[in-house]
């Protein structure tokens, strides 16, 4: 399933809005996934890939507090026409902020909700909200990653921290050291 402690606001956007047909092994890509009846093969932010049914119809949106900037820099007009542009495409889009996407030089440009914060992605030149205030449980000598500034980190939890404070964004790269692979 999705990894709550990364991106808790995509992770509950998804399995609020899109019903999950679980897989017993999960798959890093739709090429092999059969998925019953009309849902659909989408690969979710941790590359796995998931069976799920979504709405092909939405509303117009009424309200402009309705607007979201997805991580691609596409302003979508509501939640359920970036749910669509995800189930079209076919992988997780993901919610950078509330609101229309601006055309923002650095974080400081782009206002986040209450409690969250923008980090800001230098590949793309793009700042996405997160939340920030997860504490961090003691990590295990298993749980180490290598991050997108190929630095390793005990956990994903304390990747996340460090992007927090850094203000910028981190991604996993793959598990355990980055001197490994």
């Amino acid at each position: 399933m999705l990894n709550q402690r990364i991106f808790p606001g995509m992770v509950l956007f998804l399995m609020f809005f899109c019903h999950f047909i679980e897989d017993q092994t999960a798959q890093e890509t739709c090429r092999d996934v059969l998925c019953p009846g009309s849902s659909t093969c989408v690969v979710d932010q941790n590359n796995n890939a998931n069976c799920v049914t979504c709405n092909r119809i939405c509303p117009e949106p009424t309200l402009p507090e309705q607007y979201l900037c997805g991580n691609d820099g596409i302003t979508y007009a509501s939640a359920c026409h970036l749910r669509k542009a995800t189930c079209l495409l076919g992988r997780s889009i993901g919610l950078a902020y509330e609101g229309k996407c601006v055309k923002a030089k650095s974080c400081e440009d782009i206002q986040c909700s209450t409690g969250k914060k923008c980090l800001w992605d230098s590949r793309v030149g793009r700042g996405r909200c997160a939340l920030c205030d997860e504490l961090c449980p003691e990590s295990k000598s298993d749980e180490a990653v290598c991050a997108s500034d190929n630095t390793t980190y005990p956990s994903e939890c304390a990747m996340k921290e460090a992007a927090c404070s850094l203000g910028v964004l981190l991604e996993v790269k793959h598990p355990g050291s980055c001197n490994c692979k």
